[in-house]
């Protein structure tokens, strides 16, 4: 069993697991971020993606467009889905992301 609380956690980035810890979970991340911070499209080739929006709000960002995200919210990303993020400036985003290779 792996526990960890991420409440607690100070940092803006916390990476809870690393590649190879756990067969297909490539990591865990706790991302906070700052009022107004963006993270801009991108994709990935090599895994898909999971975040699960625990605090805060902000939009997330698509080929197809945007969308209003926040508190309990889970998004999934196939590989090569491009996908950012722009946080709240009055409640910023805060998110866990799971990166998963099953092949």
């Amino acid at each position: 069993m792996f526990k960890h609380n991420f409440l607690s956690v100070k940092e803006d980035l916390l990476q809870i697991l690393k590649r190879g810890e756990y067969k297909g979970i490539l990591f865990i991340n706790v991302h906070k971020y700052r009022p107004g911070e963006t993270h801009e499209i991108h994709k990935h080739s090599d895994r898909e993606e999971i975040f699960i929006v625990f605090d805060g709000e902000g939009m997330v960002l698509t080929d197809e467009g945007t969308a209003k995200i926040s508190k309990g919210d889970v998004l999934v990303f196939a590989r090569n889905e491009s996908h950012g993020f722009v946080s709240s400036v009055e409640n910023p985003l805060k998110y866990i992301c799971i990166g998963v290779s099953i092949s």
